[in-house]
């Protein structure tokens, strides 16, 4: 199934996932992300829509990446007040077709190209870097406000 680490060190807090491309490991990333965002001292108010940019760019890689490698998602804290996450798979990338920037969703009658809107709309930072035969990796960042320090680590198998 599912294998996560989550480790404290001299650079802050910091968690790992590696899940293999299943859509229903959608709802444990999400738990896993919130579960972080909380021993850290941040509310879920106030990470769900950053949890939910995480969780589109996990449906990005499940349904994209062609491959059966794990997708590995990372969080980490930069300083008191920045919340990174970053979802990478090794599948097939893609060649950048330039920037766009765009916040606009489709008509409300599509059924897809909502996924990178909600993740600008719901990150303060978003880029992605892929290349074709090397995978994709989709890094978030978001101010937070943190009502109190980090908790005791923990450590989930």
């Amino acid at each position: 199934m599912a294998n996560a680490k989550k480790w404290l060190d001299g650079s802050g807090a910091q968690l790992r996932l590696f899940v293999p491309p299943d859509p229903k490991l959608g709802g444990y990333v999400r738990r896993e992300l919130i579960a972080f965002a909380e021993l850290q001292g941040i509310g879920k108010p106030e990470v769900a829509d950053f949890v939910a940019a995480i969780g589109e760019a996990l449906a990005n890689a499940i349904e994209h990446a062609h491959t059966r490698e794990p997708i590995e998602i990372s969080a980490w804290l930069l300083g008191e007040d920045r919340l990174f996450a970053s979802v990478r798979d090794r599948g097939v990338g893609f060649a950048p077709s330039g920037p766009d920037r765009s916040l606009a969703l489709p008509d409300a009658y599509a059924e897809r190209g909502r996924g990178l809107p909600i993740m600008r709309r719901y990150s303060d930072l978003f880029s992605i870097r892929s290349a074709p035969g090397e995978g994709t990796r989709i890094t978030l960042g978001c101010h937070i406000h943190r009502a109190a320090g980090p908790l005791p680590q923990h450590v989930a198998s």
